[in-house]
């Protein structure tokens, strides 16, 4: 809770001084919020060549997952602009505990540059440790467990009885996720990503032999 006390005070800090165009990350125009719930905010980022973001704010815990291999130059507020080159597939995450940061983006390439950001707003079950999945796990901190997926981890294999989960597909064909409770599948897309409801019984399948790079992050 003082958490995000210190958040909304920072924003409204921010907000009233005039000489000052930074708003909260997710009233950037490029960041475009396509999921919201308890638990979740997904922030679906996308960035023309040449195009640079307003300053905005970051001040909630979050995940990032890059789509891209684009060079992007940033600009922390008051300082001097860096480069640096983003992978495609990687996933990160950042508390912004006693962190915030305001910054803007640039397309310094000439590709589009997609990243996503998932703040963590509330959650799941944070007195019940919770163990990670069998499968190759790219980081575990005290909100989130981030997983990666190939195509040889798309064994049918049933999850069922975990938190909140996104699913994002960064390459490969479709993949197919099945929740065998609705018997309903839904269709995950190269660049899109699926939001799985806590307590949810399902897989993941996809065509045989094809190449996948997903990743799946899971709330604590």
């Amino acid at each position: 809770m003082m958490k995000k006390i210190i958040c909304l005070f920072l924003i409204a800090v921010f907000y009233s001084s005039a000489n000052t165009a930074q708003v909260p990350v997710r009233e950037e125009p490029r960041h475009k919020k396509v999921i919201e719930n308890k638990y979740i905010r997904l922030l679906d980022v996308w960035i023309k060549p040449g195009d640079t973001s307003q300053f905005h704010i970051h001040c909630t815990p979050s995940v990032f997952l890059y789509f891209t291999n684009t060079t992007v130059c940033s600009q922390i507020k008051g300082k001097a602009w860096v480069t640096a080159k983003n992978e495609s597939g990687k996933a990160s995450y950042r508390s912004f505990d006693n962190d915030t940061l305001v910054h803007r983006v640039s397309n310094c390439d000439t590709v589009p540059f997609h990243v996503t950001d998932i703040e963590l707003l509330s959650a799941y079950k944070p007195a019940d440790p919770i163990q990670p999945l069998p499968l190759t796990v790219l980081f575990d901190n005290e909100k989130a467990i981030a997983y990666r997926l190939s195509y040889s981890s798309l064994t049918n294999q049933i999850i069922s009885g975990r938190g909140p989960m996104v699913a994002e597909l960064v390459a490969g064909d479709e993949v197919i996720c099945y929740d065998t409770m609705t018997k309903r599948s839904t269709t995950i897309k190269t660049g899109k990503y699926f939001y799985i409801e806590p307590g949810s019984s399902f897989y993941f399948s996809a065509k045989e032999n094809k190449e996948i790079n997903m990743v799946l992050f899971e709330i604590k």
